[in-house]
């Protein structure tokens, strides 16, 4: 069986962001019951996490953009981490105190927008610079590397 790898997916105007905080912060407007802990996540899919597809507001309402929207309009990186105390979802909504109700439908939201549940990791502490490996920005139709994270 392939090893997975584990990826922080985002928009390309986060990347220098990212990189200068030193850690992949933990997204706590995600969170919804009172104990709830927020959570840094990351995905194994290699092409692109479709839930970190971005909605935009139109004169109808909003819209959910595809990759190739997404791309042309924010750009899309990632940033590769190691697989360093990283759990699944089906652990992380325990671990994490998630409401099973708000679990479930978010679950079901993702797998609207494209995504597997099966890909979802993350972590309950940030994920700092040492357990990064590169970050990559999507271009010319493909990921290329745009830093490398060389740990001693």
């Amino acid at each position: 069986m392939k090893e997975l790898n584990f990826y922080h997916y985002t928009i390309e105007s986060r990347i220098d962001e990212i990189i200068e905080s030193g850690e992949i912060r933990l997204a706590s407007k995600s969170t919804y019951a009172k104990k709830e802990k927020p959570v840094a996540w990351v995905s194994s899919n290699e092409h692109w996490e479709n839930t970190a597809t971005k909605m935009i507001m139109t004169y109808s309402g909003t819209k959910e953009l595809t990759f190739e929207e997404q791309l042309e309009l924010h750009g899309c990186g990632r940033i590769e981490v190691k697989n360093s105390g990283l759990m699944t979802w089906a652990k992380l909504k325990h671990k994490a105190n998630m409401d099973f109700h708000m679990a479930g439908l978010m679950e079901n939201a993702g797998i609207r927008k494209g995504g597997k549940p099966s890909e979802w990791f993350g972590s309950l502490l940030p994920i700092k610079m040492n357990d990064w490996i590169k970050a990559e920005l999507y271009k010319n139709g493909k990921w290329e590397v745009y830093k490398v994270f060389n740990q001693k």
